[in-house]
């Protein structure tokens, strides 16, 4: 079931609403009730931005949010034709991928931190940072900082192999 009836979302003449529904936008002919600001920032209206950010984190497709919370993928999708809307749904994206991409950094450490599987690999990432931006100077310092830091445990990786607890 839907957060939203269609009594909220439709009106009386049975047309989706767009800028009515927001209390930012409306110009008042049928009471708005969501807000694109945070719960946070906001007095009244409840924050669309929430709930999708809420629903996108795991599902960039948005395809879930936009069922879950208003029953049907075309209502989201007309609201994203809004030019005005636009702004909005470009930021709440990128905030749902930095918290994406976070929720994936605390699983790399986490495999660091076990010693897990891949743990070579995920310190391995963790070393070269590729999801910083550099440029080709800062790059070749992070390749060498990681042949550096191979060759520091290289030894004890030959070692281990010898004594037939690698392979």
């Amino acid at each position: 079931m839907p957060v939203f009836t269609k009594e909220e979302l439709y009106s009386t003449k049975g047309h989706m609403r767009t800028s009515s529904l927001f209390v930012e936008k409306a110009a008042l002919e049928r009471k708005p009730f969501l807000s694109l600001r945070a719960q946070h920032q906001t007095e009244t209206g409840i924050s669309l931005r929430d709930y999708f950010i809420h629903y996108t984190i795991n599902d960039p497709t948005e395809t879930v949010f936009a069922e879950e919370v208003f029953g049907e993928w075309r209502f989201w999708e007309n609201l994203l034709k809004c030019k005005w809307f636009t702004p909005y749904v470009e930021d709440w994206r990128r905030e749902a991928d930095i918290k994406r991409k976070a929720m994936a950094f605390q699983a790399i450490l986490k495999e660091v931190k076990e010693d897990g599987r891949s743990s070579f690999t995920a310190a391995k990432y963790l070393i070269e940072e590729p999801w910083k931006e550099k440029t080709k100077a800062a790059k070749a310092k992070t390749k060498e900082t990681t042949k550096e830091a191979y060759n520091s445990i290289s030894s004890d990786i030959e070692r281990l192999k010898e004594q037939g607890l690698l392979q």
